[in-house]
């Protein structure tokens, strides 16, 4: 599972359950894209960052796959979140 027991569930926003698994199953797409390319140390970080931004545009489509792309391209588009120093 993307997430463990005691996280929040960013999904649980939406109400319906089949867009909740198209949500899901457009992170794991959008996720296995971008995962390999960040450094191991802030992949659960990323992780989350990208789970909340397929959460915030699960509603603008009703394909997995443009949900994944979309994800993905505005992931990339704003960058990492650098930890405060």
């Amino acid at each position: 599972m993307w997430r463990s027991v005691t996280e929040p569930n960013p999904f649980a926003i939406l109400d319906d359950p089949v867009v909740m698994a198209r949500a899901e199953a457009a992170w794991a797409t959008a996720w296995s894209y971008v995962e390999q390319s960040l450094k191991e140390e802030e992949r659960e970080r990323q992780s989350q960052r990208m789970i909340f931004i397929v959460a915030s545009t699960a509603l603008e489509t009703d394909d997995v796959h443009e949900l994944a792309h979309r994800s993905i391209k505005r992931f990339l588009q704003e960058g990492p979140l650098q930890r405060p120093t």
